[in-house]
């Protein structure tokens, strides 16, 4: 039996919480990995087929440069994106350059990344596009003004790619998740309940993300909305 070819996946936000988990069931896999994030000194994978690179997505310029160079030494078979951040609050409570640089690291970079990977997928007759967005894309709540319009935006932004892409080997899917057991929690007040069943793992959405890839080439995960069995938030 002849081995699979190795397929190379574009990872962002791959140094914690879901992009790592994603990026660890990728290399179990014997999938290379490219993972982006602003900071890896945490992360220790000693793993032949991962490799780092350290590129802030708020600047937008040398986002673009990076991914442009990258593209002309590798085919990107897989492009999943994970990075983002939460900033909660109410529109008022932030300075003018708060919002932009928000907006630029959870939105603008996804779009600077898609304008040079996917003309090359489409090159290449072939490609999966998988973006990671959340429960804050389908409703709306308080003191979620930023980390809506953002999150609303990356989910038009996958299902604008999925129409302009199908005719051309690439499918889109946008993963929308509840709350979620990772740090993204450590720098706010509130976090899921202690139960088990008030959050999901990291390793679920990484184990989706993995069935996506694996799926029939003619059929695509359109969108994907997990939840925890049960939602219980603590306030501190």
């Amino acid at each position: 039996m002849s081995e699979r070819p190795t397929k190379t996946a574009l990872v962002t936000g791959a140094s914690s919480g879901i992009g790592l988990a994603i990026s660890q069931t990728l290399l179990k896999q014997q999938y290379r990995v490219i993972g982006l994030a602003r900071d890896f000194s945490k992360v220790n994978i000693d793993n032949p087929l991962f490799e780092t690179h350290t590129q802030d997505l708020t600047d937008l310029n040398g986002t673009s440069d990076w991914i442009k160079d990258l593209g002309k030494k590798t085919t990107i078979d897989f492009f999943i994106h994970s990075a983002g951040s939460g900033l909660f609050g109410s529109i008022e409570q932030f300075s003018v350059r708060q919002i932009d640089q928000y907006l630029k690291a959870n939105l603008s970079s996804a779009l600077v990344l898609a304008h040079h990977i996917v003309p090359a997928m489409r090159r290449h007759k072939a490609g999966r596009i998988v973006f990671i967005g959340s429960e804050s894309a389908l409703t709306a709540g308080k003191k979620g003004a930023l980390y809506s319009t953002a999150k609303f935006g990356l989910r038009g932004l996958a299902l604008a790619l999925r129409e302009d892409c199908s005719k051309d080997g690439i499918s889109v899917s946008l993963i929308n998740p509840g709350m979620v057991k990772t740090a993204f929690f450590d720098q706010h007040n509130f976090r899921p309940g202690e139960d088990v069943s008030n959050a999901i793992r990291a390793e679920d959405i990484a184990d989706c993300v993995l069935h996506i890839l694996h799926s029939n080439p003619n059929i695509v995960f359109d969108e994907i909305n997990l939840s925890p069995r049960n939602k219980s938030i603590n306030f501190s």
